[in-house]
């Protein structure tokens, strides 16, 4: 892209046309790329895999980093409002200036080598952190693990948070299959954390091949509530008897702050970390749209739910925060999730559905959406809408002070209803 005074914008759009399609797993791309720029990296890297809870994960390393004095960089995807949320430097947002130079810098080193947009995005940000000479690198896996560009980087530790059914098209349509995919963002003799209690057998066979050095939830680590308002952790790498509850709610965030914790000690001979440094950064770290309230009277809730596994969490939360009249669901989702299974694992708790579509190559229709509610679950109320905003002041309309609305089923969903009310 030769235009000059491009916003990032039209760079998006730009990087967006240039592959023929939008998902085409393969690092033979990003490895010429690669060894084209020569990149190289100094500092400690953080690689977050698995199907839920990669983001929350994410934000408790970089706090607890931050917290510690360490320059850290974060990676992340996709967004809820702005690009620039999936680059972030020292807890902040990259601006449009340094994101665009890092692309154009990708653009010019690619010549007639065609990338897809996240693995354009994702070179940009590896070459971004790499002249920063940032101390700690963290980079969240865009879907799978074996072929997704973050995998180019070896890491110093690597996590798995779960494995679920998402992305079949792509992954496998089965447990054992995604697992073996998000299995190879695993490294030899180095820390593989993995949070999910029973992990497939594909996984298990993928560590001892490599012989990693396997570090599983409840066998090597694990963490429990106690009564006065605060959780214990324990590995052998540290103990903590009091810790702070997260901001974010779910009992799952105890989990994926025991994995972050985890993956620091693992690394321990070579940061200086403190239990205030541990405390403050749990404290500090949030992420939106994880079963978020956002206002009361009526109750509204924003989460970006929109799988099986992650439907089970949100059930969890909500059985947790019940004693609402009503519960209204604003939905949309993309085509290529396994909705019915996300509708029939709520369903008890729902009283109305707002169907809204969601845009672009992967969207869904609120027609459709709303008859695969009608038609499959018995006796629901379900109404169809245009859009987001439609179905929410559609609910909003018909709810009363002591009912709550959830709006869920992808980041697009909840990004206009987020923007409405906290931006």
């Amino acid at each position: 892209m030769n235009e000059k005074n491009s916003s990032l914008s039209d760079w998006l759009r730009y990087i967006e046309s240039i592959h023929p399609i939008s998902i085409d797993l393969n690092l033979d791309r990003v490895r010429i790329i690669t060894s084209l720029i020569g990149i190289k990296i100094d500092g400690i890297v953080f690689t977050v895999g698995g199907t839920n809870g990669k983001g929350s994960t994410c934000s408790f390393l970089e706090k607890i980093l931050l917290e510690s004095g360490y320059t850290v960089g974060l990676y992340t995807s996709p967004h809820i409002v702005s690009f620039n949320e999936r680059f972030k430097i020292n807890g902040i947002n990259v601006s449009d200036n340094d994101i665009i130079d890092s692309l154009d810098f990708i653009d010019k080193v690619r010549g007639n080598i065609s990338l897809t947009y996240f693995e354009f995005t994702t070179l940009a940000a590896i070459y971004l952190f790499s002249i920063k000479k940032l101390e700690v690198l963290i980079f969240e896996v865009g879907m799978g693990g074996r072929l997704d560009a973050v995998n180019i980087i070896d890491s110093d530790c690597s996590i798995v948070t779960n494995i679920g059914l998402d992305h079949v098209e792509w992954l496998g349509e089965s447990r054992e299959l995604i697992g073996l995919e998000k299995s190879h963002i695993y490294r030899k003799n180095k820390p593989a954390i993995c949070g999910d209690i029973s992990p497939p057998i594909s996984l298990l066979d993928y560590v001892d091949k490599i012989e990693a050095d396997f570090i599983l939830v409840d066998r090597d680590f694990k963490y429990s509530t106690n009564d006065n308002n605060t959780w214990s952790y324990c590995s052998k790498y540290y103990e903590f008897d009091k810790l702070p509850y997260p901001k974010m709610l779910g009992k799952y965030q105890l989990l994926n702050v025991s994995m972050a914790l985890t993956a620091i000690g693992s690394v321990k001979d070579r940061l200086n970390i403190s239990y205030e440094n541990i405390s403050n950064g749990i404290l500090n770290s949030f992420l939106p749209c994880r079963f978020q309230i956002i206002r009361n009277n009526p109750t509204i809730i924003l989460d970006v739910a929109h799988n099986a596994h992650a439907a089970n969490s949100l059930v969890a939360n909500l059985a947790d925060n019940n004693g609402f009249s009503k519960t209204h669901v604003v939905i949309g989702m993309l085509k290529d999730k396994n909705i019915l299974e996300v509708v029939k694992i709520l369903d008890s708790y729902v009283d109305y559905w707002y169907c809204c579509s969601t845009f672009g190559a992967r969207g869904l229709s609120s027609d459709l959406l709303f008859n695969i509610i009608k038609d499959n679950l018995e006796s629901a109320n379900v109404i169809c809408c245009p859009n987001v905003i439609d179905a929410f002041n559609t609910a909003l309309q018909n709810s009363d002070q002591n009912d709550r609305i959830l709006v869920f089923g992808s980041f697009l969903t909840v990004s206009d209803i987020y923007q409405l009310y906290l931006r």
